[in-house]
Parts: structure tokens; sequence; C-alpha cells
């Protein structure tokens, strides 16, 4: 299947101008691309991640000698830009016996309001093959337990499944994931139960496209999103634990990589959280003029200066106020990893968990709300090295695990060892809630209550007085059921003075917790 080619030269933003100012359109005109290939993905153009070993392989291969990159974890991987071909650039470095893949897109995973062009077509999720379907509700693997799911007024009542006001609202499933939007644009069906095959997850659902078994088409770029889908809410002040009660028996230390933290005067003062130093933001960023390759790891709200609240401005500030929220004896950095636009990659966010390690610095919880699918479900290189060498150092990792509905496997969550977690309502599973056997908790995810931007519109009208939000919203997604068990986690260390390696074994893996098969341990606090 043909891919989406490389750019021409009129498509790179103009010599001399900063891409920091460059529009979002632009950017992603210039570096996302969508693969049908390999189940579908989402990579940056001309990028390829390596063995380090390899680089003068692929100079050979596209005829640029003395092709140099960045290596993001020391010494073993390095990102190549540049590259032309890269998908078939890739697959001839791995036939030589080398490990190459392209750098994965990874999306913040919270429903967004994007261009109504990417969601207009009604066979994407209206389609009665997604919800309808007996093999996704009825399928006994997942529902097996009689004592718990044999009620029919339960799962066979169509009110609950096929209730149009369930699955037609808009701002339910017209606004889920990116990746799932992108890959789907050219493939109406791409929710639609294919018939053939079976899943990757091996949960033994019966596979539908998206699911790892059936390629989508190679799509069109999309625009980004422009709008958010944060939802005002007053504020709740008797949600706050607060830190009254007496001293932890010991600190738990979170490290959230996200979009990083608002400034101090538009929401960013809360209790027990703090931005990261200023640091590079990564490798893909390097070759670009100052001050772009570093951030401040905070979170403007409009960083486009289109006077709307950008699509995922606030994610990072959302989830530490929650953590900080639940656990009140946690120490939260947050470091800025995600454009506002919802896209990040893995190279970057491989090279930032690797800088933490080399500075010397050991977070207990690390925790990851966003998510990508690879180029044939393998695991994204740069993260499972990372992510694996900041385990080794006894540092729990959480994921959120995608907002699609799907069973099929995504990064980082699904790597070994991360607590991968899934979305509940308030009656269960929350119908976009990515889901399988390698989803190993879940937690409230749904009109979740957290810490927003204070004195900040949707749409600026120039006066605070009458500001859309005050420091509260509500938010939707597996972004924000994460850092409900990474608090979960946190709290329990800091109660009893343990490792957050012992804490998530006591909240997520003992066997004796109640759990949802496909969803994992039930983790429901809020």
């Amino acid at each position: 299947m043909s891919e989406l080619p490389v750019p021409n030269p009129s498509d790179q933003p103009p010599t001399g101008v900063d891409p920091s100012v460059e529009p979002d359109s632009a950017r992603w005109r210039r570096s996302i691309r969508v693969s049908g290939s390999g189940g579908g993905f989402v990579y940056r153009v001309g990028e390829l991640i390596v063995d380090t070993d390899a680089t003068d392989l692929v100079a050979r291969l596209v005829g640029q000698p003395g092709l140099e990159g960045t290596t993001i974890d020391g010494s073993s991987l390095t990102l190549l830009t540049g590259i032309p071909g890269e998908l078939g650039v890739a697959a001839a470095v791995r036939a030589r016996g080398f490990r190459a893949q392209p750098n994965h897109v990874v999306f913040a995973a919270a429903g967004v309001h994007a261009n109504p062009a990417m969601h207009a077509n009604p066979a994407m999720h209206a389609n009665p093959a997604m919800h309808a379907n007996p093999a996704m509700h009825a399928n006994p693997a997942m529902h097996a337990n009689p004592a718990m799911h044999a009620n029919p007024a339960m799962h066979a009542n169509p009110a609950m499944h096929a209730n149009p006001a369930m699955h037609a609202n808009p701002a339910m499933h017209a606004n889920l994931v990116l990746l799932a939007n992108l890959l789907a644009l050219a493939n109406p069906a791409m929710h639609a139960n294919s018939g053939v095959g079976s899943c990757s997850c091996g949960c033994g659902c019966t596979p539908t496209r998206g699911c790892g078994v059936a390629e989508t088409a190679s799509a069109d770029l999309a625009a980004p999103p422009t709008l958010s889908s944060v939802e005002w809410t007053p504020e709740e002040p008797e949600l706050w634990r607060g830190r009254q009660y007496s001293r932890p028996a010991v600190d738990s230390h979170v490290l959230v990589l996200d979009t990083g933290l608002a400034p101090d005067a538009i929401g960013g003062k809360i209790s027990g959280v703090h931005a990261r130093s200023k640091e590079a933001w990564g490798p893909t960023k390097k070759k670009l003029p100052p001050p772009k390759p570093d951030t401040d790891n905070r979170d403007p709200h409009d960083a486009n200066n289109d006077d709307w609240l950008d699509p995922v401005a606030g994610h990072g500030t959302f989830i530490a106020g929650i953590i900080a929220r639940l656990a009140p004896g946690a120490e939260v950095a947050v470091g800025k990893v995600l454009e506002n636009t919802g896209e990040g990659d893995d190279a970057d966010i491989a090279f930032r968990i690797n800088a933490v390690i080399q500075a010397g610095q050991r977070p207990d919880i690390l925790v990851l709300s966003c998510s990508c699918y690879s180029e044939n479900d393998n695991a994204p290189l740069g993260l499972a090295s990372a992510v694996a060498r900041i385990q080794a150092l006894g540092t729990v990792v959480v994921a959120a695990a995608g907002n699609d509905g799907s069973c099929r496997v995504t990064w980082p969550a699904a790597l070994p060892g991360v607590i991968s977690v899934g979305a509940l309502g308030p009656d269960g599973p929350a119908e976009f809630s990515n889901w399988g056997s390698w989803v190993k908790a879940c937690a409230p995810g749904v009109d979740v209550v957290g810490s927003f931007y204070n004195g900040v519109d949707e749409h600026d009208d120039e006066n605070p007085k009458s500001s859309d939000f005050q420091g509260w919203a509500r938010w939707s997604g597996t972004s924000f059921a994460a850092p409900i068990v990474a608090a979960a986690i946190a709290r329990e260390q800091s109660l009893y003075g343990i490792s957050a390696v012992e804490a998530a074994d006591r909240v997520v893996h003992d066997r004796r917790l109640y759990r949802i098969p496909g969803m994992g341990t039930v983790v429901n606090v809020h």
C-alpha cells in the first residue's frame, strides 16, 4: 500500500522563519503523516529512530555521506532527520538486522473538538456495527461471570448501547482521541466489524478495523484540532483533601510529562505542584533556532494567539491537579512534551525520560497521559527503551490506554510493567475507553473535575471578570483516569512509608482486588 509522499520543499517553513510561531496547520502539514500499512499509525515526516550503529547504513541507503543524528538515550538509539522514503528505509535497515522505526507520533488521550471535516462522516461513529455488534458487549470472554453480568437488563437492554443519545452525542464520540480521527479519515468503516481473523490483544474478541487485523487506507492530511472539549464547572473546594493532616510517612515524587503547567498568574499555583526547570525539548527541535529548542515547561492557554483556548491547553495542569488533590502528600513535577494541539513523538518523550535519569533524578511515579498506535503493533523503540530504564530504577509508570473504543494495543500503555489505565463512567466502562487483556486498571474518566486555568475564556473577550474558567473544569478521557490511579498509588506510598512498587502491588496488582474483564483492577476514587 503506498504511503503519502515526503512533502516538497515548498511545504517547509521559509528559511529564517522561527517555527515557534509557525501556524498549527502548517506544522501539521510539514511534520505529520498517516500510514495505512501496519495496522495504521501516525509518524513524523523524514524521521527515523535507529540503532546508532546503523547510522552509516542509512547514510549509504539515502546517499547522504556524513549523516549525523541525535542520540535519544545517550548511546544505543539515534534520531535521524531529513530521510526521504523513511518507511522504506526503515524496512531496509531492519532487513539487515538492525532496529529501525519511523518516529511515531503520540497524542494526548483526551477528547478534542477538531475540524468538523474530520468528524462529519456519520459512518465513523454512527455505524451500528461499532456499538450494537454483540461481539463487543455480549462476548462471553468479556462479561462471562454470570453473577456480574447475567442480568439481561444490564447488557441486553438496547437502551444502554443503542440509544442514539449515548453514541450520537457529538461531545462524546465525535471528538475522540486524535489518532483515531486521522486513521479513519479515508475509511469510514474503520470501526465496523470486519468479521475475519483474530484480534491483537488476546482477549478473544471478534476483531474490528482498528483492532490490529485490517489495514486502513492511507489518509490525506488532516487539519489539527482547533477547539477544546474541556467544560466549565463551578468551583468544588470540598473535593480538595488539603494538607492539614499530619505529615505523611514518606513523600511521593510524581513526574507528569504532558503539556506542561499553567503560568502561575492563570492557575499554575497548585499546592504540591511545580513546573520543571527550563530544559531541552528533545532531538526533533535540536536544529531549530533559539528559544524553541528549550521549554520552560509552562502551558500557555493560547499559544497560537488566535483568541481561542487551545485544544489540549491545560491538559497537564488538570492531570497534576488531580494527583495533588487525591494524594496530598505527593510532590508533583510537570514537564511539557506535547504541543497544545495534543501531539508529541516517541523520540522527544524518550529523550526527556532519559534526561531525567541522566540528571540523577528518580521519580516514584511517572504519568504519561498520551498514546499512539505503531507500525505492526511493535513497541516504539524510544519509549520502550526509556521506560524500561526508568522502571529499573524503581519508578512505577502509569499510562492512559486511549479513547478509541478499541482493543488494539496502544503505547506506552502496553509496554511491559506499565500500568495501563482505562476509563469508567458512573455505570461501568466508558464507551470511548480502549480495553483488552493489556489494560491493567481502570478509574473514573467521565466528567472528571479538576484544576484548570483561572481567568481564561474559551473565546477571549478581554474581560477577566466574565471569564469562562475560574480555576476549575471537567473533562473526559483515559487521560484523566490515569492520574487517579497514580494518585491512589502515591497516597498508599505516602501513608504507609513504602515504595511506589509496593504501593502499586497493593492498589493494582493484588489478585484479591475487584476487576472488570478487559478493563483491569477498579480504582474508584475521585
